[in-house]
């Protein structure tokens, strides 16, 4: 199978993993980017708010059903961010 894809949308995506916005950032899509990166940090900050380190590497979860909303909502804002990073970098640039 071979990998299609521009070098730019390969750079895209990869910095959108790292986390969201950086993508769309290095695409000079400023507003989607900081949009993402505020996403990211908010439900990243939720995260970390409802459970700690220790208490997740012990499997301990205080508050179950809020923690894996906040784990999904980091999860689609990820996908999401790095979805729309490959399809921005595909674009023409204009």
């Amino acid at each position: 199978m071979i990998m299609r894809g521009s070098r730019r949308q390969w750079i895209a995506l990869t910095l959108s993993g790292v986390f969201p916005g950086l993508g769309q950032f290095y695409l000079r899509a400023w507003g989607k980017g900081a949009g993402f990166l505020i996403a990211g940090g908010a439900a990243t900050w939720a995260l970390g708010r409802l459970v700690s380190v220790e208490d997740l590497m012990a499997g301990l979860l205080p508050y179950p059903t809020a923690t894996l909303s906040a784990l999904l909502a980091l999860l689609a804002v990820f996908l999401w961010s790095v979805v729309d990073a490959w399809l921005s970098g595909g674009r023409p640039r204009t």
